[in-house]
């Protein structure tokens, strides 16, 4: 695109980031992407952000959002433009394509608005349709364009079987390939995801970008000043923490069969933090099996996650063996750099195994094996593993391979080369 005048003068590049989900939304690509955009305006970049009304983890639109079409707010200096889409708390195949299907026609004018005074566009998937849409507009405007891949669709749906039929199958292929063809670049975040989008696309330079953390924030606390500890957990009891979205590739069954195995030891207590679309399957089942020793609350203020995270004894990261290279979960590498002492309940050669794998930063098990969970809670209880030196070694690696600052200085080079090339 020809320069202007202040960009041939060197101004900052204005951004604009398409996604369907942004803060207040507290977990997974909703943080993450909030990440991105307070990182860049933080450092004086004009960005603007068009976006679903906040709904998730809850799938319901939040108090203060409703009743509205469209709505502008401002979120550390981030210009937010939102649009409303229809949303079930029960969501189904046909609720899911009613909430793309809504949540695209009403964000067309906000994309445009966020669109028409940046420079380059990042457009953030999972949602399909939302990302080729957005894509499109920005093409249409002459703009750079990075896809920015959190999850492989429809690949994750197929696989976890959320989605069967085989017209919606094609179709959804049909966008990604759409997808991944309009991009100028493209982001992902581990080698096993950048395999899957080259076999449908292979044309366009596919880049790993992970996950970021701030190793300041999330410096663990002194165990005597641990406020998760004091709050939450009564003295002598072992804490077995699961925190964030609570959807079906999480396996939470996993957790209730642990603590069925365990019922009858008062000192080991399995507490549940968050919110999704399996909550009340996962509380119904858990008050059918009558587990008192399962303790489940709603997502915590953003402050107390390094308490939480450093002062479980275990913190569970639980994968369903179909999720694979599919996805990395965010919450791992937030755990990781707080200093928690991990187990991950994934298959072997998934992106989460690898992590744990390549910086001997936790304990893997295997996807579903609860009887393996339970072993491991015994052994660190008894002192036969030292969850010491993995948790020194957590947060050595987040902080050597996931910085904000490097991962993000480097992307902030590119964006000038976008666009200014």
């Amino acid at each position: 695109m020809p320069l202007s005048s202040t960009a041939a003068a060197g101004a900052l590049p204005g951004v604009a980031i398409i996604s369907s989900n942004f803060w207040p939304e507290p977990t997974g690509i909703s943080q993450t992407t909030a990440e991105f955009a307070s990182f860049l305006a933080a450092r004086g970049y004009r960005v603007a952000v068009a976006t679903a009304m906040p709904y998730y983890p809850e799938w319901q639109i939040r108090q203060g959002y409703r009743r509205r079409l469209w709505m502008r707010e401002d979120i550390e200096g981030v210009q937010v433009y939102r649009a409303w889409h229809l949303v079930s708390p029960r969501p189904s195949t046909l609720t899911r394509l009613l909430h793309e299907m809504t949540l695209c026609v009403f964000l067309v004018p906000q994309m445009v608005r966020a669109i028409k005074r940046a420079t380059v566009v990042y457009v953030v998937s999972p949602d399909l349709s939302v990302a080729v849409l957005g894509l499109w507009v920005a093409r249409v405007l002459g703009r750079p364009r990075v896809l920015v891949v959190k999850d492989v669709m429809p690949d994750a749906a197929v696989d976890l079987g959320m989605m069967r039929h085989p017209v919606l199958i094609a179709v959804s292929r049909w966008l990604a390939r759409r997808a991944y063809g309009s991009a100028t670049i493209i982001h992902t975040l581990g080698a096993g995801m950048r395999r899957r989008i080259a076999a449908l696309n292979s044309a366009r330079p596919i880049e790993i970008v992970p996950d970021t953390i701030d190793g300041d924030e999330l410096a663990p606390p002194a165990p005597a000043d641990n406020l998760f500890r004091a709050k939450f957990v009564p003295p002598g009891t072992f804490a077995v923490v699961h925190t964030g979205n609570m959807g079906k590739k999480q396996d939470l069954d996993l957790l209730l069969r642990a603590a069925d195995r365990m019922r009858h030891d008062r000192t080991v207590h399995f507490y549940v933090f968050g919110d999704g679309a399996v909550r009340d399957e996962f509380l119904q089942r858990r008050d059918d099996m009558h587990l008192a020793n399962v303790s489940h609350y709603p997502l915590q203020e953003r402050s107390l996650l390094r308490h939480m995270l450093a002062g479980a004894d275990l913190l569970l990261v639980s994968q369903l063996a179909e999720v694979g290279d599919l996805a990395v979960p965010s919450k791992l590498i937030t755990a990781l750099a707080a200093g928690a002492m991990v187990v991950a309940a994934c298959s072997v050669d998934s992106e989460t195994a690898r992590l744990v794998r390549e910086g001997d930063s936790g304990i893997r098990i295997d996807a579903g094996d609860d009887a393996g969970l339970v072993s491991v809670i015994t052994q660190l209880r008894h002192g036969s593993v030292d969850g010491r030196q993995y948790r020194i070694r957590a947060r050595a690696f987040a902080i050597e391979h996931f910085d904000r600052n490097a991962v993000y200085g480097r992307i902030v080079e590119e964006l000038h080369q976008l666009a200014y090339a």
